[in-house]
């Protein structure tokens, strides 16, 4: 999803609030699963950084008519990419019937979890015990 800012399309994800303190956050965790999702999340951002000035200079080739098209085509993308997750996420419990529940219960909790949250919510960020 994009949403328009002075005649340039924007992505709506990683803006706001949330990626602000995200950048002023606590402390590296301990935890070197919490590590590597930070990691991660520096990949993404990357990429999300990436993705903003391809779509700017896009923007600025675009008639009004293949702009919505454009717009179209990122919103038909994230659906195709909501329902990929959606398929491993099922196949991932079928293949661990036991774990199911709980495998959907996390998966919509990390789904909507925040990307300041990212590495330190269900935790304090620091080690976790057994």
């Amino acid at each position: 999803m994009t949403i328009q800012s002075e005649n340039v399309a924007t992505p709506a994800y990683g803006t706001g609030s949330e990626d602000a303190a995200a950048r002023s956050a606590p402390a590296e965790p301990t935890d070197p699963l919490a590590r590597i999702s930070l990691e991660l999340l520096a990949e993404l951002r990357t990429t999300m950084a990436a993705r903003d000035v391809a779509d700017r200079a896009l923007a600025e080739h675009l008639s009004p008519t293949a702009a919505a098209l454009e717009r179209a085509v990122c919103d038909a993308v994230t659906d195709m990419h909501g329902a990929e997750n959606d398929l491993h996420v099922n196949e991932l419990c079928r293949h661990l019937p036991g774990l199911a529940p709980a495998i959907r219960l996390v998966w919509m909790h990390v789904i909507d979890a925040r990307l300041d949250r990212v590495g330190s919510c269900c935790t304090d960020g620091g080690m976790i015990d057994p």
